[in-house]
Formats: structure tokens, sequence, C-alpha cells
């Protein structure tokens, strides 16, 4: 017998402190309803768990997102819906127009609601707006300049800035054609009122690389007549004998005329091409390029062929009626085209919210807590832990039979 060491205590005091740390965890799974609460808990488990985690929400996003291309694409519908209404009438015009038992005068004033209706088909396609974007702007014309007024406004600033800086240099530094500041000026100006004839292999645009980058881009689409890059030496060689002007600067000027003309590709119209076409991409996946593109052309007076539309006499509102029926075909495709895409899109949705939600059960089975299984390990830890609570008490009695020898 002894009692420097109560074995029997400390056996009874470990299993003690193992059923209240299990018990406790137990609790914890019961309150919190997830089996994994740390990575300690099945850091495997949490590691595939958290990957499921992040593509149920990339999916719900997704889904968000395909519905709200849904309502872009019906907004656009709308509008096209409201402009072929307003060809219908224009249509209704010019075959009244053709009727002998109208004066000219008669047909100037049917003139006047064709021109009005001409007008209003304009309006709504500028005014077509989803969340501030326009999506059917574009007069289709091929005029860069009618597309974004505001483009061409920039680089003009841009163009004429750089022009009075590279005659300043030519003076100053008496350098001569062709290598010259002027003519350096002269091939910025045109690869920022043609972009996109200057576009290098990878499809960067010009805008997007350094300078010496933007003139070897000038030389190869200039080919087979390259002056650019040997225009730009010598300009570098003239500055840096110059006490007035420094390479940087004139670097640094170039640069923030060609930012300027950036910025102005990205405001708002100039997303469309030459040809009036905006596309829209649509992220319906939880993960790179799983998108729907949807292409949605101008619907302006010129881009739908209308600008001759005459009903003032027989035979122009023949020809109008000719016109007319063409817009109204190309309408009717447009539509048509967002028709189909919007029904895939609703597929998509339920495409989605099913994997998300298939995938949802998955990261259940791995993370939540079985309530029902979890109350029976708890009521058997309860039980263990009173037991090692009782043992404990037990063998702390166990000593004092030692007292009996000692009296």
């Amino acid at each position: 017998m002894i009692i420097y060491n109560n074995l029997m205590a400390e056996n009874a005091n470990r299993q003690l402190g193992i059923n209240s740390k299990a018990q406790s965890k137990s609790m914890e799974k019961l309150s919190s309803g997830m089996r994994i609460n740390r990575a300690g808990d099945d850091a495997a488990g949490l590691a595939i768990s958290e990957k499921m985690r992040n593509q149920i929400n990339g999916l719900h996003q997704a889904s968000r997102n395909a519905q709200d291309g849904i309502s872009l694409i019906q907004t656009a519908e709308g509008a096209l819906g409201e402009s072929q209404e307003m060809l219908a009438r224009m249509r209704e015009l010019s075959i009244q127009s053709m009727n002998d038992t109208y004066t000219d005068s008669d047909r100037d004033k049917l003139q006047l609601e064709v021109n009005q209706l001409l007008e209003e088909i304009d309006g709504i396609a500028a005014k077509t707006e989803f969340n501030e974007q326009q999506i059917l702007y574009g007069d289709g014309t091929g005029d860069l300049t009618n597309i974004n007024e505001e483009y061409a406004a920039a680089v003009s600033d841009a163009v004429d800035t750089l022009t009075n800086l590279a005659g300043q240099l030519d003076s100053d530094l008496g350098l001569s054609d062709p290598n010259s500041a002027t003519q350096l000026a002269q091939y910025l100006s045109d690869m920022a009122n043609n972009p996109d004839e200057f576009v290098a292999d990878d499809g960067t645009p010009y805008y997007d690389l350094s300078l010496e980058d933007q003139l070897a881009l000038y030389d190869k689409v200039k080919e087979p007549d390259p002056l650019a890059t040997d225009t730009f030496s010598a300009v570098q060689t003239a500055l840096a004998g110059s006490t007035t002007y420094t390479i940087e600067e004139f670097t640094n000027e170039v640069d923030s005329l060609t930012s300027a003309v950036k910025t102005a590709e990205e405001f708002e119209g100039f997303d469309y091409d030459i040809s009036g076409v905006r596309v829209f991409e649509f992220q319906v996946g939880a993960n790179q390029d799983q998108k729907i593109s949807i292409s949605i052309d101008a619907v302006g007076v010129n881009s739908l062929g209308l600008a001759t539309v005459n009903v003032g006499t027989k035979e122009t509102a023949s020809a109008a009626l000719e016109m007319i029926d063409a817009a109204v075909e190309q309408i009717s495709q447009q539509r048509a085209v967002l028709g189909a895409v919007q029904n895939r899109l609703e597929h998509t949705i339920k495409n989605v919210d099913n994997i998300a939600e298939n995938l949802q059960s998955a990261e259940s089975n791995i993370r939540d807590t079985d309530m029902a299984e979890e109350m029976v390990e708890l009521t058997k830890l309860n039980i263990l832990t009173q037991a090692s609570q009782s043992m404990l008490s037990q063998a702390n009695q166990s000593p004092q039979q030692v007292l009996q020898l000692l009296n």
C-alpha cells in the first residue's frame, strides 16, 4: 500500500480529462450544427468542404449573373419591340402614300410623321440603357467619330498638343525631315486616329505598348516603308544633347497623351466596332471562361438603312417600303437572337442551381453534424464523465485505508 503516488486517482483523472474534452467537442458540434469546426477536427474534410463552398458561392453568383443577363436582354428586346411598332406605322404611311388619292401636300404631311418616328428610333437606340450602359447605341456608318465623338475630341487634343511640342523640338534642336519630332507626332497621330489598324499579334492595342513598341508596330503595319523607329531614334539622339528638353520629358508627354486616348476608348459607346455591334459576356459559371456571349446590333436609323426613307412621292414611298421591310427583318432577326439567348440563360440558371444544390448536399455530408448520432455520443460521454468522477472520488478515498495501519 502506497500513498505518495495514487496511481488509481491519476488514471481516473486522466480518463476524466479525456471524457470531458470529448464531451466538450460533442457539445460544440451539437451547438454549431457542424461536424468540422476547425482543421483539427478533419483536415482533409475541411479542405474539401472549403473548396466546395467556394464553388457553391460562385455558382450562386453565376445564377444571379445569368438572371441579370436575362434582364439586360429583356430591356433590349422591349426597346426593339417598340422600334418595330414604329416601323409598322412607317410601313402603313408608305403604303398610304402610294395611293393616288393623296396629293403631294398630303404626302408631305405623312413625311412629317415619318421624320418624327425616325428620330425616335434613334432616340430609343441612344436612350436604352442597362445599369447606365447603352446597349443598342451605334449608327453603323463605319465612321469612328460618329460612334464616339468624345474619342475623336480626345484624339484631336492629344495630337494638337503633341504636334505643338514636336514643333518646339524641331525648332530648338534643329531637326529636319524625315527624322523630326513632327514626323514622330504624325505617326502617333496616325495610330490614335486608326486604333483598329495598330494591334499587336497577341491582340494588344498600340496604346498598351511602350513608345518604342508602338513605333515598331507602326513599322510593321506600314511596311514596306518603315520610318517610325528610325525617327524615334533620331529624336532620342537629339534630345540627349539638349539642355531644354529631355528624353524622359518627351516620352512622358507621349505616354500621357496615349493614356488620354486609351481613356477615350473606354468612354461609353466606344465598345461598338465600326459596324455598330455590341458584345456582352455573361459569366455563368463558377470558374474562368464559363461565359455566354451575345452580339447586339445597333438599331439606329443609319444602321437599319433608313437614312433616306421618304414618302413624299409614290416612287420614293415604294422604295421606302422596301427599306422598312428590310429593317423589320433585321430587328426580327435580332429579337430572335435575344430570345434564343434568353432561353439558353434560363436553362443555364436551372442547371447552375441544380449543381449548386447537389454540391451543397455533398458539402453538408462532409461538414454538418448528424444530430441524432452526436446526441448518442454525448449521452455516452456524459455517463463516462460521471463514472470517471465517481471513480476519481473512490480512488482518492483508497489511501485512507493506510491510516488504519498507522493507528
